[in-house]
Protein backbone atom coordinates (compact mmCIF):
# COMPACT_ATOMS: atom_id res chain seq x y z
CA UNK A 1 0.00 0.00 0.00
CA UNK A 2 1.24 3.49 -0.86
CA UNK A 3 0.24 6.36 1.42
CA UNK A 4 0.55 10.12 1.28
CA UNK A 5 0.44 12.82 3.93
CA UNK A 6 1.08 16.53 4.09
CA UNK A 7 4.04 17.24 6.37
CA UNK A 8 3.71 21.03 6.47
CA UNK A 9 0.86 22.84 8.22
CA UNK A 10 -2.22 23.86 6.27
CA UNK A 11 -2.43 27.46 5.11
CA UNK A 12 -0.31 29.71 2.95
CA UNK A 13 3.41 29.16 2.93
CA UNK A 14 6.46 29.45 0.72
CA UNK A 15 6.89 25.67 0.45
CA UNK A 16 4.66 22.68 1.14
CA UNK A 17 5.96 19.14 1.65
CA UNK A 18 3.95 16.00 0.82
CA UNK A 19 5.27 12.58 1.81
CA UNK A 20 4.74 9.52 -0.40
CA UNK A 21 5.41 6.26 1.42
CA UNK A 22 5.26 2.63 0.30
CA UNK A 23 6.68 0.02 -2.08
CA UNK A 24 4.92 1.56 -5.09
CA UNK A 25 5.82 5.14 -4.20
CA UNK A 26 8.30 5.41 -7.08
CA UNK A 27 5.67 4.23 -9.57
CA UNK A 28 3.22 6.82 -8.28
CA UNK A 29 5.82 9.59 -8.58
CA UNK A 30 6.92 8.48 -12.07
CA UNK A 31 3.33 8.66 -13.26
CA UNK A 32 2.99 12.28 -12.15
CA UNK A 33 6.49 13.79 -12.22
CA UNK A 34 9.00 14.40 -15.01
CA UNK A 35 12.61 15.03 -13.91
CA UNK A 36 14.87 17.37 -15.83
CA UNK A 37 16.75 15.19 -18.32
CA UNK A 38 15.79 12.05 -20.16
CA UNK A 39 15.62 9.49 -17.37
CA UNK A 40 12.58 8.74 -15.23
CA UNK A 41 12.60 9.30 -11.48
CA UNK A 42 12.94 5.54 -10.86
CA UNK A 43 16.29 5.60 -12.71
CA UNK A 44 17.71 8.56 -10.82
CA UNK A 45 20.19 7.89 -8.04
CA UNK A 46 20.41 11.42 -6.57
CA UNK A 47 18.74 12.23 -3.22
CA UNK A 48 17.31 15.47 -4.70
CA UNK A 49 15.66 15.41 -8.13
CA UNK A 50 14.44 18.58 -9.83
CA UNK A 51 11.68 18.53 -12.43
CA UNK A 52 8.08 19.49 -13.06
CA UNK A 53 4.69 18.12 -12.03
CA UNK A 54 2.90 16.91 -15.14
CA UNK A 55 -0.64 18.14 -14.49
CA UNK A 56 0.28 21.66 -13.37
CA UNK A 57 3.69 22.24 -14.96
CA UNK A 58 5.00 23.45 -11.60
CA UNK A 59 8.74 23.11 -11.00
CA UNK A 60 9.46 21.24 -7.78
CA UNK A 61 11.81 18.88 -5.95
CA UNK A 62 11.38 15.23 -5.05
CA UNK A 63 13.61 14.21 -2.13
CA UNK A 64 14.50 10.66 -1.14
CA UNK A 65 14.02 10.63 2.65
CA UNK A 66 14.40 6.88 3.30
CA UNK A 67 13.76 3.52 1.65
CA UNK A 68 10.37 3.70 -0.10
CA UNK A 69 9.73 7.14 1.38
CA UNK A 70 9.89 10.37 -0.64
CA UNK A 71 9.03 14.01 -0.05
CA UNK A 72 7.53 16.24 -2.74
CA UNK A 73 8.54 19.85 -2.08
CA UNK A 74 6.23 22.17 -3.98
CA UNK A 75 4.80 25.69 -3.89
CA UNK A 76 3.04 26.38 -0.59
CA UNK A 77 -0.34 27.38 -2.01
CA UNK A 78 -3.38 25.26 -1.22
CA UNK A 79 -4.12 24.87 -4.94
CA UNK A 80 -0.67 23.37 -5.62
CA UNK A 81 -1.01 20.92 -2.73
CA UNK A 82 -4.54 19.93 -3.74
CA UNK A 83 -3.44 19.21 -7.33
CA UNK A 84 -0.60 16.94 -6.20
CA UNK A 85 -2.79 15.07 -3.72
CA UNK A 86 -5.45 14.57 -6.42
CA UNK A 87 -2.85 13.17 -8.83
CA UNK A 88 -1.22 10.73 -6.39
CA UNK A 89 -4.68 9.63 -5.23
CA UNK A 90 -5.52 8.93 -8.87
CA UNK A 91 -2.51 6.61 -8.96
CA UNK A 92 -3.81 4.61 -6.00
CA UNK A 93 -2.12 6.32 -3.04
CA UNK A 94 -4.30 6.61 0.08
CA UNK A 95 -4.11 9.05 3.01
CA UNK A 96 -1.73 8.12 5.81
CA UNK A 97 -3.55 7.09 8.97
CA UNK A 98 -2.15 7.59 12.51
CA UNK A 99 -2.81 3.92 13.26
CA UNK A 100 -0.43 2.71 10.54
CA UNK A 101 1.85 -0.11 11.71
CA UNK A 102 4.56 0.97 14.18
CA UNK A 103 7.19 0.04 11.58
CA UNK A 104 6.29 3.08 9.46
CA UNK A 105 6.54 5.37 12.47
CA UNK A 106 9.91 3.86 13.36
CA UNK A 107 11.13 4.58 9.81
CA UNK A 108 10.35 8.26 10.30
CA UNK A 109 11.82 8.60 13.80
CA UNK A 110 15.42 7.89 12.82
CA UNK A 111 18.67 9.81 13.26
CA UNK A 112 19.00 10.05 9.47
CA UNK A 113 15.52 11.54 9.15
CA UNK A 114 16.17 14.25 11.74
CA UNK A 115 19.58 15.04 10.24
CA UNK A 116 18.06 15.32 6.77
CA UNK A 117 15.39 17.73 8.02
CA UNK A 118 17.96 19.98 9.69
CA UNK A 119 20.30 20.01 6.69
CA UNK A 120 17.44 21.03 4.42
CA UNK A 121 16.57 23.90 6.76
CA UNK A 122 20.23 24.93 6.96
CA UNK A 123 20.38 25.21 3.19
CA UNK A 124 17.75 27.95 3.28
CA UNK A 125 18.67 29.66 6.58
CA UNK A 126 18.13 33.39 6.08
CA UNK A 127 20.17 34.78 9.00
CA UNK A 128 23.28 33.96 11.00
CA UNK A 129 21.24 33.46 14.18
CA UNK A 130 18.88 30.93 12.63
CA UNK A 131 21.84 29.09 11.07
CA UNK A 132 23.60 28.95 14.45
CA UNK A 133 20.50 27.47 16.11
CA UNK A 134 20.17 24.90 13.34
CA UNK A 135 23.85 23.94 13.58
CA UNK A 136 23.48 23.37 17.32
CA UNK A 137 20.39 21.27 16.66
CA UNK A 138 22.33 19.22 14.12
CA UNK A 139 24.77 18.36 16.92
CA UNK A 140 22.28 17.55 19.69
CA UNK A 141 18.86 16.78 18.22
CA UNK A 142 18.95 13.81 15.81
CA UNK A 143 20.25 11.14 18.20
CA UNK A 144 18.36 12.55 21.20
CA UNK A 145 14.99 12.75 19.41
CA UNK A 146 15.36 9.31 17.83
CA UNK A 147 16.36 7.78 21.17
CA UNK A 148 13.51 9.25 23.19
CA UNK A 149 11.00 8.32 20.47
CA UNK A 150 12.20 4.71 20.24
CA UNK A 151 12.20 4.38 24.02
CA UNK A 152 8.88 6.24 24.25
CA UNK A 153 10.30 8.41 27.00
CA UNK A 154 7.15 10.36 27.89
CA UNK A 155 8.76 13.02 30.08
CA UNK A 156 11.53 13.87 27.62
CA UNK A 157 9.14 13.95 24.66
CA UNK A 158 6.79 16.30 26.52
CA UNK A 159 9.70 18.59 27.35
CA UNK A 160 10.78 18.66 23.71
CA UNK A 161 7.23 19.32 22.50
CA UNK A 162 6.92 22.29 24.87
CA UNK A 163 9.31 24.10 22.48
CA UNK A 164 7.43 23.20 19.29
CA UNK A 165 6.16 26.74 18.66
CA UNK A 166 9.68 28.15 18.71
CA UNK A 167 11.19 25.19 16.85
CA UNK A 168 8.81 25.32 13.90
CA UNK A 169 8.89 29.14 13.58
CA UNK A 170 12.37 30.56 14.20
CA UNK A 171 13.77 29.47 10.82
CA UNK A 172 10.74 30.79 8.91
CA UNK A 173 10.30 34.45 7.97
CA UNK A 174 7.70 35.87 10.37
CA UNK A 175 5.19 38.38 9.03
CA UNK A 176 4.86 41.74 10.81
CA UNK A 177 2.05 44.06 9.68
CA UNK A 178 1.93 47.76 10.52
CA UNK A 179 -1.58 49.16 10.43
CA UNK A 180 -3.46 52.23 11.59
CA UNK A 181 -5.25 55.32 10.38
CA UNK A 182 -3.94 57.34 7.41
CA UNK A 183 -0.96 59.58 8.20
CA UNK A 184 -0.14 57.77 11.44
CA UNK A 185 3.43 57.45 10.15
CA UNK A 186 3.48 53.76 9.19
CA UNK A 187 5.56 54.22 6.04
CA UNK A 188 8.01 56.48 7.84
CA UNK A 189 8.32 53.88 10.61
CA UNK A 190 9.04 51.15 8.05
CA UNK A 191 11.83 53.30 6.63
CA UNK A 192 13.24 53.86 10.13
CA UNK A 193 13.26 50.11 10.82
CA UNK A 194 14.85 49.24 7.48
CA UNK A 195 17.43 52.02 7.77
CA UNK A 196 16.79 53.44 4.30
CA UNK A 197 13.99 55.11 2.34
CA UNK A 198 11.91 52.25 0.97
CA UNK A 199 8.30 53.39 1.38
CA UNK A 200 6.99 56.63 -0.13
CA UNK A 201 6.18 59.19 2.57
CA UNK A 202 3.94 62.23 1.96
CA UNK A 203 1.55 64.29 4.11
CA UNK A 204 -1.32 63.25 1.83
CA UNK A 205 -3.70 60.74 3.43
CA UNK A 206 -4.04 57.52 1.45
CA UNK A 207 -0.56 57.61 -0.14
CA UNK A 208 -0.07 53.92 0.59
CA UNK A 209 -2.79 52.08 -1.33
CA UNK A 210 -1.36 48.59 -1.54
CA UNK A 211 0.47 46.24 0.80
CA UNK A 212 4.23 46.86 0.56
CA UNK A 213 6.32 44.07 2.05
CA UNK A 214 10.02 44.27 2.85
CA UNK A 215 12.38 41.57 4.12
CA UNK A 216 14.38 42.47 7.22
CA UNK A 217 16.04 41.02 10.32
CA UNK A 218 14.87 41.68 13.88
CA UNK A 219 17.22 40.55 16.65
CA UNK A 220 18.66 37.97 14.29
CA UNK A 221 15.28 36.55 13.23
CA UNK A 222 14.13 36.82 9.59
CA UNK A 223 10.93 38.84 9.19
CA UNK A 224 8.75 40.36 6.48
CA UNK A 225 7.45 43.82 7.40
CA UNK A 226 4.30 44.96 5.60
CA UNK A 227 3.24 48.59 5.27
CA UNK A 228 -0.51 48.74 4.69
CA UNK A 229 -3.07 51.27 3.52
CA UNK A 230 -4.47 53.53 6.23
CA UNK A 231 -7.70 52.20 7.71
CA UNK A 232 -10.61 54.60 7.43
CA UNK A 233 -14.16 54.86 6.18
CA UNK A 234 -14.51 56.57 2.82
CA UNK A 235 -11.80 57.30 0.28
CA UNK A 236 -11.86 56.32 -3.36
CA UNK A 237 -12.40 52.90 -4.85
CA UNK A 238 -8.69 52.22 -5.24
CA UNK A 239 -8.00 53.20 -1.63
CA UNK A 240 -10.79 50.91 -0.41
CA UNK A 241 -9.26 48.03 -2.37
CA UNK A 242 -6.00 48.75 -0.56
CA UNK A 243 -7.80 48.76 2.79
CA UNK A 244 -9.35 45.39 1.94
CA UNK A 245 -5.88 43.98 1.22
CA UNK A 246 -4.61 45.48 4.46
CA UNK A 247 -7.28 43.71 6.50
CA UNK A 248 -6.52 40.40 4.78
CA UNK A 249 -2.81 40.88 5.55
CA UNK A 250 -3.65 41.63 9.19
CA UNK A 251 -5.67 38.42 9.51
CA UNK A 252 -2.72 36.31 8.32
CA UNK A 253 0.02 38.15 10.24
CA UNK A 254 2.24 36.61 12.90
CA UNK A 255 2.37 40.00 14.63
CA UNK A 256 0.21 43.11 14.21
CA UNK A 257 1.59 46.51 15.24
CA UNK A 258 -1.03 49.26 15.51
CA UNK A 259 0.51 52.67 14.83
CA UNK A 260 -1.29 55.66 16.35
CA UNK A 261 -0.53 59.34 15.93
CA UNK A 262 0.38 61.17 19.16
CA UNK A 263 -1.06 64.38 17.65
CA UNK A 264 -4.33 62.92 16.37
CA UNK A 265 -7.04 62.12 18.97
CA UNK A 266 -9.05 60.18 16.36
CA UNK A 267 -6.36 57.51 16.16
CA UNK A 268 -6.21 56.74 19.89
CA UNK A 269 -9.09 54.28 19.90
CA UNK A 270 -7.56 52.03 17.26
CA UNK A 271 -8.36 48.42 18.09
CA UNK A 272 -10.88 49.41 20.78
CA UNK A 273 -13.57 51.44 19.02
CA UNK A 274 -13.19 52.08 15.32
CA UNK A 275 -11.58 48.74 14.39
CA UNK A 276 -12.72 46.29 17.02
CA UNK A 277 -12.08 43.30 14.75
CA UNK A 278 -8.33 44.08 14.78
CA UNK A 279 -6.50 43.15 17.96
CA UNK A 280 -2.90 44.39 17.84
CA UNK A 281 -0.03 42.59 19.56
CA UNK A 282 1.79 45.88 20.17
CA UNK A 283 0.76 49.55 20.01
CA UNK A 284 3.21 52.12 18.65
CA UNK A 285 2.63 55.75 19.62
CA UNK A 286 4.35 57.67 16.83
CA UNK A 287 5.33 61.34 16.38
CA UNK A 288 6.26 61.89 20.02
CA UNK A 289 8.75 64.53 18.82
CA UNK A 290 5.77 66.75 17.93
CA UNK A 291 3.41 68.35 20.44
CA UNK A 292 1.31 65.46 21.79
CA UNK A 293 -2.33 66.23 22.58
CA UNK A 294 -2.72 63.51 25.20
CA UNK A 295 -1.09 62.27 28.35
CA UNK A 296 1.26 59.50 27.19
CA UNK A 297 1.19 57.72 30.54
CA UNK A 298 -2.60 57.53 30.54
CA UNK A 299 -2.62 56.19 26.98
CA UNK A 300 0.01 53.56 27.78
CA UNK A 301 -1.88 52.50 30.91
CA UNK A 302 -5.08 52.02 28.89
CA UNK A 303 -3.40 49.61 26.49
CA UNK A 304 -1.40 47.92 29.23
CA UNK A 305 -4.64 47.14 31.05
CA UNK A 306 -5.61 45.19 27.93
CA UNK A 307 -2.34 43.25 28.07
CA UNK A 308 -0.92 45.01 25.00
CA UNK A 309 2.61 46.47 25.24
CA UNK A 310 3.01 50.09 24.17
CA UNK A 311 6.12 51.73 22.73
CA UNK A 312 6.51 55.47 22.09
CA UNK A 313 8.63 56.37 19.03
CA UNK A 314 9.51 59.14 16.66
CA UNK A 315 9.96 57.58 13.25
CA UNK A 316 11.43 60.76 11.79
CA UNK A 317 13.96 61.14 14.63
CA UNK A 318 14.46 57.36 14.89
CA UNK A 319 13.99 57.42 18.66
CA UNK A 320 12.36 54.44 20.37
CA UNK A 321 12.78 52.22 17.30
CA UNK A 322 15.33 49.96 19.04
CA UNK A 323 13.00 49.48 21.99
CA UNK A 324 10.16 48.64 19.59
CA UNK A 325 12.26 45.97 17.87
CA UNK A 326 13.17 44.46 21.26
CA UNK A 327 9.46 44.18 22.09
CA UNK A 328 8.70 42.68 18.68
CA UNK A 329 11.43 40.03 19.16
CA UNK A 330 10.05 39.05 22.58
CA UNK A 331 6.51 38.84 21.23
CA UNK A 332 7.53 36.66 18.28
CA UNK A 333 9.70 34.36 20.39
CA UNK A 334 8.82 34.62 24.09
CA UNK A 335 10.35 31.25 25.02
CA UNK A 336 13.78 30.75 23.45
CA UNK A 337 15.10 27.38 24.70
CA UNK A 338 18.66 26.77 25.89
CA UNK A 339 21.00 26.36 22.94
CA UNK A 340 21.67 22.69 23.76
CA UNK A 341 17.99 21.75 24.15
CA UNK A 342 16.78 19.36 21.41
CA UNK A 343 13.62 20.73 19.78
CA UNK A 344 11.29 19.67 16.94
CA UNK A 345 11.87 21.79 13.84
CA UNK A 346 9.00 20.88 11.49
CA UNK A 347 5.29 20.17 11.74
CA UNK A 348 6.02 16.59 10.64
CA UNK A 349 8.46 16.07 13.52
CA UNK A 350 5.89 17.43 15.97
CA UNK A 351 3.27 15.03 14.64
CA UNK A 352 5.67 12.07 14.76
CA UNK A 353 6.68 12.84 18.35
CA UNK A 354 3.02 13.24 19.30
CA UNK A 355 2.32 9.86 17.73
CA UNK A 356 5.20 8.30 19.70
CA UNK A 357 3.70 9.89 22.82
CA UNK A 358 0.27 8.42 22.06
CA UNK A 359 1.78 4.96 21.53
CA UNK A 360 3.53 5.16 24.90
CA UNK A 361 0.18 5.06 26.72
Amino acid sequence: MTTYQRLTAKGRGAIAVIEINGQDAVKVIDACFTPVGSRKFANKDQPLVYGHWNSTGEDLLVVTAAVDRYEIQCHGSEAAVAAIIADVSGQGAVPHRPNDPPKLLAQRLTVARFESDIRQLLATAATRRTAQHLLHQLQVAPSALAEMASQRDTNRIQTVLSYRDFGTKFHCRQSIVLCGRPNAGKSCLVNAILGFERSIVTPVAGTTRDVLTHHAVVDGWPVAISDTAGLRVGGGQIEQLGIGKAKLQIQNADLVAAVIDATDPQSWGFGIKSHEEIKPHVVVINKIDLQPVFNARDEMAKWSDLGVPVVAVSATQKTGVGELLDVVSRLLFPDVPPIDQPIPLTAAQVEDLNEALRRSH
